[in-house]
């Protein structure tokens, strides 16, 4: 049984390797952490900006929580650009024929897709974090940015809850989208929702309407993250695992329901 679905998953990665995005999607966070690392604090400073002044570290601020924002919806898309690509070449109605149940394969690609965005984001934050220090070392609101606060440990539970997002966005995207053309489309636009925990940096979310935001699933982990290395020191606030268990619950749930769905909606299509 391993043998078969390392083969397949052999396949399933030269597959991926053909398609110019689907590639860009796996070196995304690389190119990430060179962008916001180091070209973005070398553009801002030869703009004129103090890396003290307050501009600086709201462009700063708000360029890395974008990106945490999107980390696990990036791996999403590459599961339902595959998905869909799988639609395209008759791949799914294969599956029927073979001892792999449509269920089982799309569970095999959330799960290889999930582990590609946990090692994506593992590597953004702890490579920001021990190889350009410099550039996220400022103040915001007269509170220390604390990159360096983070332990191993907890960005890996980060990486792994925001991770979690994978199998809804890339199933749903797959679903809903008849071809790549139309996916792509959809990723747009549901790449504004996406950003929607980026507001917890306005003064307007920082009490009990932060909850509003929870809509969102990647809210959950980014608030998560935020608390550690932007403390408000807000009672409202809850402990960092705290809003990684609710993350995990909300992202399993919505992925277990967005799964069927794609299979509900794959199996119509193959007749």
């Amino acid at each position: 049984m391993m043998i078969r679905y390392w083969r397949l998953f052999q396949y399933e990665l030269k597959t991926i390797l053909r398609d110019a995005m689907n590639v860009f999607m796996l070196i995304y966070p690389l190119v990430m952490i060179v962008f916001v690392g180091y070209l973005i604090p070398l553009m801002l400073v030869r703009s004129g900006l103090n890396t003290d002044s307050p501009d600086y570290a709201l462009s700063m601020l708000i360029i890395f929580v974008f990106i945490l924002c999107v980390g696990g919806f990036i791996s999403g898309a590459l599961l339902g650009f595959s998905l869909l690509e799988n639609k395209d070449d008759q791949t799914i109605k294969a599956i029927a024929l073979s001892p792999i149940s449509l269920q089982g394969y799309t569970l095999f690609k959330s799960i290889y897709v999930f582990v590609f965005g946990l090692l994506g984001n593992l590597a953004f934050v702890l490579s920001l974090q021990y190889w350009f220090p410099d550039a996220f070392n400022f103040s915001y609101a007269g509170i220390r940015f604390g990159l360096n606060e983070l332990r191993f440990v907890d960005v890996f539970a980060f990486a792994f809850v925001t991770s979690l997002f994978t199998p809804t966005a890339g199933t749903l995207i797959a679903a809903i989208a008849k071809n790549k053309i139309e996916g792509f489309a959809l990723m747009k636009t549901a790449g504004i929702v996406v950003l929607i925990p980026a507001l917890i940096l306005m003064t307007t979310f920082q009490d009990g309407k932060q909850y509003l935001l929870g809509i969102s699933p990647n809210f959950w982990p980014v608030k998560a993250i935020m608390t550690i290395i932007l403390p408000q020191q807000n009672s409202i606030d809850l402990p960092y695992y705290a809003y990684l268990a609710i993350g995990t619950a909300y992202m399993l749930l919505i992925a277990y329901f967005s799964i069927r769905f794609f299979i509900k909606r794959a199996t119509v299509e193959r007749g």
